[in-house]
């Protein structure tokens, strides 16, 4: 109580930020249910690899990444840059973010699949928007069979600037005599802790008990006003750090982090902050990390998770 009322000041600042937060944004709608992906059509329609080039049994450990790739412009380059990193080259499950096609412009195949052919994957891409003669969205890439897909779009934030359509990617993967779950995910960035907890829920609702759910979440130090403006340095007065709220939610649902919320996966001017995780419930982390490569503002992020325990 003392630290609470130690001055007007912290009073008033409180005060400040809760009325500039007030109405940052709204939303515009809840969300819809996963869909069969041979269901969705249209503007929006998945693409689906071909077969998986093996499809062995897995062994006990499998390891599965995460990486925003930045509109994937150079798939090429990032390829190089997957297969020339020690650990996610190993990586039998890749979770792509910000991914986009641009076969209605003058691209000859979807990025996503470039990717994916040159290390030797099969993928499923889910865009989530229409952007700039083709769309944006999600991938994931496995050399294991990839299944019943379905694709959920999650609750929309109307923002002033640049509102994002985001969705989340559920797969399973045909692992010999066992069949997982992934879930992947890209939230909002300029939301705050409660938005996108809200965001987050239907991703992480309605799955398997035994799941791996990874992505982009977007989570960031700031109190944001109107969407639109960091408020730098309110992170004492708000109380939040995101990525801890994420953690903490998901810890509530019983999934475990495959790092902390101080390590950094994104670098910005004069910050490294965490946006990326990968979460496991049901299913024993081995270990994990994260990989500093280039071709991106952020860096992937993996896990091993025991198969077998």
């Amino acid at each position: 109580m003392d630290r609470l009322c130690r001055g007007s000041a912290t009073v008033r600042a409180l005060v400040l930020v809760a009325s500039l937060l007030a109405g940052c944004v709204s939303l515009a709608d809840e969300g819809g249910p996963w869909e069969p992906i041979e269901t969705i059509t249209g503007g929006l329609t998945p693409e689906v690899g071909p077969p998986a080039t093996i499809a062995a049994t897995a062994s006990c450990t499998l390891r599965v990444a995460t990486w925003n790739v930045h509109f994937g412009a150079d798939p090429h380059e990032l390829a190089a840059a997957i297969a020339a990193a020690p650990r996610i080259a190993r990586a039998d499950v890749l979770l792509l973010q910000e991914i986009e096609d641009h076969t209605l412009d003058d691209e000859a195949t979807t990025r996503a699949s470039r990717i994916a052919t040159e290390l030797g994957m099969t993928w499923i891409y889910a865009p989530a928007r229409t952007e700039d003669f083709g769309t944006h969205g999600i991938a994931t890439l496995a050399r294991f069979p990839l299944t019943d897909a379905t694709i959920r779009r999650l609750p929309h934030y109307d923002q002033l600037i640049r509102p994002r359509e985001r969705n989340a990617l559920s797969t399973y993967v045909e692992l010999g005599t066992q069949r997982l779950q992934i879930v992947n995910i890209h939230l909002d960035v300029r939301i705050g802790p409660g938005d996108r907890i809200r965001q987050l829920h239907p991703a992480v609702n309605e799955i398997d008990e035994r799941v791996i759910a990874a992505g982009d979440f977007n989570t960031n130090p700031w109190a944001w006003s109107n969407g639109i403006i960091p408020l730098a340095g309110t992170e004492a007065i708000v109380g939040q750090q995101q990525a801890a709220v994420v953690d903490d939610y998901l810890e509530g649902k019983a999934f475990s982090s495959a790092i902390d919320a101080d390590t950094a996966t994104m670098r910005l001017p004069a910050f490294e902050i965490r946006t990326d995780n990968l979460y496991a419930r049901a299913l024993p982390i081995l270990a994990a990390g994260v990989e500093h490569v280039g071709g991106s503002d952020h860096w992937p992020v993996w896990f091993d998770v025991d198969l077998c325990d």
